[in-house]
């Protein structure tokens, strides 16, 4: 075998919503909702003890950061099968947590998931406050999960903590000096890796499979419909529910949205441009509003060109940050990349570049740490990064794509996109190398829901394009689009006014905004 440490393919872009948070205690709490015995009913007569089996809730205890939840926090393990295809082969849990409605009649369970592939519902319990408004908290039980394979579910192991920073300081691929075969050898060796210290729900991460846990979970709460909050990759999840179970689909809104028939090379595109755009946009933003500026104060072009050039640098030495690691140029543009999913972390951003520039960059890899749930002790608190390939090396059949195109995709990433496209390329090597296959995917998703999802997208979103949002409206069938003018990833958590009253409106009384409605970032 293979024994070098694993080789890193170039940083592949998740739609995250990077604002993963927590879970904490209190006492056993009763389910709400119908007890009519259709609200259990599977059409899969071997699935019937899943959706008819009752919870044990209790505290939650803290998140995977440590941070203690409120009390009020109820968590539950609901136990679901491996592989739906044969519900007899053994089972695994999913995670749940519950913050009953502040209100007195409530409307039922509203389930959130924040985006990944692993994102953490549970921990997502921790700051409600910011992921929905003070009256859907007070009309909806909130219920977060965290799919099959993530954190408390189950969750895969596949690293230690040593192997993921040794991981991480792997420079990018550069089809210059090796071979696709390493980064293929690579990442067959972490995926065996997680068979042996994860059970066998690695091989089974896809996301139809997460659509049907939730159904289940909507059936042990005793809800006759799923309402659905759903951002970033959270948006396909509920998608992918929707099409799967159209009769069971309640007002389900979609925020970030992404497109799941895009193909590899497509999705990277995208996102390389939407980065861009959005660093061009950080850049001006500096330029014009901060007084010294990391980036300059007259050239948005030269800023760019001042910012590619630290990553040059960066990638052609061995930089080392306080704690004796080396930052490669996949950190530091992480680094640069988590501040830009919201405006509000403009100012951080510069004072991270400004550092950079003066040869400090613990600032960049903190954010990059953060992105793969590193704390500040060297301890990955969550498994997000190994969850994200499982995930998406299921979803995604990268078999038939070559080394050419592969090479032909990198140049016009390099082209479209010259600061973050370098690092975006040959993604497709590392799902080829993963030793699970992919799933059948779904012919399409379309949804006759009796009620319609709302689709929100907002114009500069750097990890789910707007096209995206556009493209799933139509891909639905009866679904509305709200669009959100403004950067930044997301926008019912953005703080635009517009935008809470749209989706509040949808959730809370089920009216859908006009067609055409246009938010603008206030």
């Amino acid at each position: 075998m293979h024994n070098s440490r694993p080789r890193r393919a170039a940083v592949l872009l998740g739609a995250v919503a990077l604002f993963l948070t927590a879970c904490s205690g209190g006492g056993p709490q009763e389910a709400r909702g119908s007890a009519d015995p259709d609200v259990t009913a599977s059409a899969d007569p071997a699935l019937e003890s899943y959706y008819t089996q009752s919870l044990d809730w209790a505290g939650c205890g803290t998140t995977s950061e440590g941070q203690q939840l409120p009390e009020d926090v109820q968590c539950a393990a609901v136990t679901v099968p491996v592989d739906y295809a044969n519900p007899s082969g053994g089972n695994t849990q999913v995670e749940i947590a519950r913050l009953q409605a502040t209100g007195s009649s409530p409307e039922g369970a509203l389930f959130l998931n924040p985006g990944g592939p692993g994102g953490s519902g549970v921990d997502m319990m921790a700051s409600t406050d910011y992921f929905t408004s003070k009256e859907v908290r007070k009309e909806f039980d909130l219920v977060g999960f965290d799919p099959r394979g993530v954190g408390r579910s189950d969750g895969i192991r596949c690293l230690s903590d040593r192997e993921m920073d040794e991981w991480r300081q792997e420079p990018a691929f550069d089809p210059a000096k090796e071979s696709l075969d390493e980064v293929r050898t690579s990442s067959r060796e972490i995926g065996e890796k997680c068979h042996r210290n994860s059970s066998t729900v690695v091989s089974h991460m896809d996301t139809q499979s997460v659509a049907k846990d939730l159904d289940v979970l909507r059936a042990v709460l005793r809800q006759p419909v799923t309402h659905y909050l759903g951002f970033s990759y959270g948006t396909e999840i509920g998608a992918t529910y929707a099409h799967l179970f159209p009769a069971r689909t309640g007002r389900m809104v979609l925020d970030g949205a992404v497109d799941p028939t895009l193909d590899e090379r497509a999705s990277a595109l995208a996102q390389a441009e939407g980065f861009e755009d959005n660093l061009r946009r950080f850049v001006a933003d500096c330029q014009e509003n901060t007084r010294g500026c990391a980036v300059g104060e007259d050239d948005v072009d030269a800023g760019m060109t001042k910012i590619r050039e630290m990553l040059r640098k960066v990638s052609e030495g061995r930089t080392a940050v306080s704690d004796g690691r080396t930052l490669t140029a996949t950190n530091a543009l992480e680094g640069i990349l988590v501040p830009l999913y919201s405006t509000a972390g403009y100012p951080q951003l510069d004072s991270a570049l400004q550092e950079a520039f003066d040869g400090k960059y613990e600032a960049l890899m903190a954010f990059s740490d953060s992105n793969h749930g590193r704390n500040s002790s060297g301890k990955y608190t969550s498994n997000v990064s190994m969850a994200f390939t499982a995930v998406s090396c299921l979803d995604t059949d990268s078999a038939d794509i070559s080394d050419a195109q592969m090479a032909d995709a990198a140049k016009e990433l390099a082209t479209k996109a010259p600061t973050f496209g370098p690092y975006l390329g040959y993604g497709a090597a590392a799902c080829q190398g993963w030793p699970d296959r992919p799933v059948t995917p779904l012919v399409d998703f379309h949804a006759d829901t009796e009620a319609p999802a709302l689709v929100v997208g907002t114009t500069h979103d750097p990890a789910t394009p707007y096209p995206w949002a556009q493209s799933l409206v139509k891909q639905l069938g009866e679904a509305r689009l709200l669009t959100h003018e403004g950067y930044g990833h997301t926008a019912y958590t953005s703080g635009s006014t517009c935008v809470t009253r749209a989706v509040d409106g949808y959730l809370l009384n089920g009216a859908l905004p006009d067609e055409g409605a246009v938010c603008d970032a206030s």
